[in-house]
């Protein structure tokens, strides 16, 4: 999530040679697209299952909260002012954001307590040992790219990938997820890109993708692995913390992040959802978007403003798939965008309408 991506997404400025300010505006909407899911599906999914809201004396009050520990903001403020406004490199911007939160700390935390030197010292320790993490998962996955190289495979990949895309470019998208997905199983965001980006990445560029959105879809379903069963590796850490199913877990991950499996094929037909169009388009694009994914999302829990019935959650389906067809797809897709619109709409408002007869008649 802008603007802070983690490692890879610094790997993918670097790789396509541009300011990673442009890494962070081509990842926002698509980002927000993912988030929304999740914030609907919780909701929802809240609704459906009867769980009341938190009593209002148990939430702090916003004044108190924001005053106990509005200095941990403050990092993100100067790293977005020193990369937009001064147009400052990466490292140089996340150092400067870094040194700004040490100086807080020399007076307050959000406990109250301040950081003694000692602590600094404790800072850097951990720091090396994660960049040695860092450094040991780039030369791995080094190896792997070199030993792709030198066996012809890679080479051969990049071949069948394009042969394929000469076909159907929907196709060729859902055989280079699969194969980004496969890769990724078992391996951290890092080392899962540097390997993609280099496998999977230039058959798409090579039939007319652009760079960002294909390196941004590579990345995008090589963490996907993390959640896809049969190796999910994240869903069974989430298992074990929960003492839930592992494969359960890793099919509900997989229902909840849904958008994540989605997107990636609608900022690759649809440029103006990674910010390369103009405002207009873009505008267009992220609304009928967002609104997709809130019919679907709905569709998947089966919840509206009341319990959907399965005619009822098939039409909030097809309602939100419309909703985010591309409109550059096909000659009359702006026209199936906006029945989807109506359709999901009268299917709301009959839904919200049901709930207020059940309410009355209760």
């Amino acid at each position: 999530m802008p603007p802070i991506m983690g490692a890879a997404a610094f790997l993918l400025a670097e790789n396509l040679q541009v300011p990673y300010r442009e890494v962070i505006l081509a990842a926002l909407i698509p980002a927000v697209l993912y988030y929304l899911s999740l914030f609907l599906f919780a909701d929802l999914e809240a609704a459906r299952s009867g769980i009341a809201p938190v009593d209002a004396d148990r939430i702090p009050p916003l004044g108190r909260t924001l005053a106990r520990g509005w200095f941990i903001l403050l990092p993100f403020a100067v790293l977005i002012v020193s990369l937009f406004q001064f147009g400052l490199p990466p490292e140089t911007a996340a150092l400067i954001a870094t040194a700004s939160l040490a100086a807080v700390s020399l007076f307050r935390t959000y406990g109250g307590e301040r950081l003694r030197p000692a602590d600094f010292l404790q800072v850097l320790v951990d720091t090396g040992r994660s960049a040695i993490d860092i450094v040991l998962i780039c030369a791995v996955a080094g190896i792997v790219i070199g030993l792709f190289s030198l066996s012809g495979l890679s080479f051969g990949l990049s071949f069948f990938l394009v042969l394929l895309g000469k076909t159907s470019l929907w196709l060729l998208l859902a055989v280079t997820a699969i194969v980004c997905i496969l890769l990724g199983m078992g391996m951290p965001t890092v080392g899962v890109y540097l390997l993609l980006s280099t496998l999977a990445a230039p058959p798409l560029i090579e039939l007319g993708l652009l760079p960002m959105a294909a390196h941004l879809f590579v990345l995008y379903f090589g963490m996907m692995s993390m959640i896809t069963p049969p190796v999910a590796i994240a869903a069974f850490v989430a298992a074990n913390m929960a003492q839930a199913e592992p494969m359960r877990t890793g099919v509900e991950a997989v229902r909840v992040a849904w958008p994540a499996y989605v997107v990636p094929f609608l900022f690759a037909t649809a440029p103006a959802l990674i910010l390369a169009d103009d405002w207009l388009h873009v505008l267009i694009a992220a609304t009928t978007a967002g609104l997709g994914v809130y019919a679907v999302t709905m569709a998947i829990v089966g919840y509206a403003a009341a319990p959907l019935g399965t005619p009822a959650r098939a039409g909030f389906a097809l309602a939100g798939i419309a909703l985010l067809l591309p409109h550059s797809l096909f000659d009359g897709a702006a026209i199936v965008t906006v029945a989807g619109l109506a359709a999901a709409a009268a299917l709301w408002l009959r839904a919200r309408a049901g709930a207020a007869g059940r309410a009355e008649a209760g």
